[in-house]
């Protein structure tokens, strides 16, 4: 799935730096259109990460041939295709809106974009399609980061720009 870029009517307010965001960060339906195909597709979830899902664990692993500790290892948050940098967190906050704080939202979901199936993805999550990062991957400019351990990566002043 590629991702579809967005030239946001004026007002808006979705594009970033000169540059677009995703479609999905900035479409509510489109987002849930694409999370449901990653469920359906790539067993996306689990969908509580907060509770064991021993079955949901148990079955990714299997898939993987891994045991199922090794297989709760392999996170959004550590996939090479999970992208936090600081201009896509701002694309999510920007889609979230003002009403309420959109980077505590970000923050309560560790959330991030997921490159391959185009949605704001939860780092605490996975799917059959995670890829492991290079050791140095991701340290290029303009490059996704590393999930930093609940660290909430704004822009400066801690806002997105209206």
């Amino acid at each position: 799935m590629a991702t579809m870029m967005m030239k946001p009517e004026e007002g808006e307010g979705g594009e970033m730096e000169g540059k677009s965001c995703p479609r999905a960060t900035q479409d509510i339906t489109l987002n849930l259109k694409n999370r449901g195909e990653a469920i359906d597709s790539a067993n996306y979830g689990p969908e509580n990460p907060a509770l064991p899902n021993t079955g949901f664990w148990r079955e990714m692993a299997n898939e993987w041939d891994v045991s199922t500790d090794e297989a709760k290892t392999a996170r959004c948050g550590n996939c090479a295709a999970f992208n936090r940098s600081p201009m896509m967190l701002q694309c999510i906050a920007k889609g979230v809106g003002s009403e309420g704080d959109p980077w505590a939202t970000i923050k309560a979901g560790d959330l991030g974009y997921c490159e391959i199936f185009d949605f704001k993805c939860a780092a605490q999550r996975t799917c059959r399609a995670w890829i492991a990062k290079e050791e140095d991957e991701g340290e290029g400019e303009g490059e996704g980061e590393e999930y930093g351990g609940g660290e909430n990566a704004q822009m400066e002043g801690g806002e997105y720009e209206d």
